[in-house]
């Protein structure tokens, strides 16, 4: 769904991605995600599309309804306000409806420092020159992965998901490569409850996929990289000063269509050696 926001899809066409029958995709999700694939979809669209127009201030908003599957400005608009109780516009100028739903989406943890961190010289917001300092960028391959999702709130409760598919991997004789958190969320414009998350790893093409986890390809392409060494309670605040400061002075564009990802190499997340990913369109 992310990878073709812009494609007008229908319940077959998901279906037949999926490798479902219309009637078993829409069981799945509702089981999941409380909700049907196209109610989903329609969702997903203008969640994205918020993302869009708060992370590039500069993008016209008819260019941001193309991405996200609208066929004008007009509609999209529409469609944004009743959704949301906003206009594209009003949500972009900071209007007080759009604060305060922000604010309700964030809640009490996004991108909040762990226990372990709180009130210790890593507790604090980096400038832009800081985080800049440590950006690269890179052009990556496409890559197969296996994952386990994980639906609900980001944070240090992720460690669980961690612990759980390296269990799972090392059940079926998945020898740890190098990992990644695929991000399919923005927690400022989606409810916690909602977010998802994905603890993925590697694999050669020749590998089966055992039952219980998933498969993905991880699309290739440039990628901003932000590296940093630190606890796994220090990763939010890093993703706040990467989003909120580092991408509006840099004024790169984000393609929506990838995740955000955090990488280690080999069996690194608990270790504290990470980088912050963030996929961009080509210049």
């Amino acid at each position: 769904m992310v990878r073709d926001l812009a494609t007008p899809l229908t319940l077959a066409d998901l279906a037949e991605a999926a490798h479902y029958s219309p009637w078993y995709l829409v069981r799945r999700f509702h089981s999941r995600y409380a909700t049907t694939p196209q109610a989903f979809l329609w969702r997903l669209r203008l969640e994205t599309a918020a993302s869009i127009l708060q992370w590039q201030p500069g993008m016209p908003i008819g260019r941001v309804a193309l991405m996200v599957g609208f066929s004008s400005a007009a509609t999209f608009s529409r469609a944004f306000h009743r959704e949301f109780g906003f206009t594209p516009s009003e949500w972009r100028k900071g209007a007080p409806a759009a604060d305060a739903w922000r604010d309700r989406n964030l809640g009490e943890h996004s991108y909040k420092p762990g226990a372990a961190i709180v009130g210790t010289p890593a507790d604090y917001h980096w400038s832009f020159a800081e985080v800049d300092a440590r950006i690269t960028y890179e052009q990556w391959d496409t890559e197969r992965v296996v994952f386990i999702r994980e639906v609900g709130e980001y944070g240090c409760n992720l460690d669980l998901l961690w612990k759980r598919f390296r269990k799972t991997c090392t059940m079926y004789g998945i020898a740890p490569t190098r990992r990644y958190g695929l991000i399919w969320s923005d927690p400022a414009t989606t409810p916690s409850g909602r977010r998802r998350y994905d603890a993925a790893q590697l694999i050669s093409p020749n590998v089966r996929i055992p039952r219980g986890l998933g498969e993905y390809k991880l699309q290739g392409g440039r990628w901003a990289v932000f590296r940093h060494h630190g606890p796994t309670d220090d990763i939010g605040p890093r993703w706040r000063d990467l989003m909120l400061t580092w991408v509006a002075g840099a004024k790169v564009v984000l393609d929506p269509s990838r995740p955000r990802v955090e990488r280690y190499a080999e069996d690194q997340y608990l270790v504290g050696h990470y980088e912050l990913c963030l996929p961009l369109l080509p210049e």
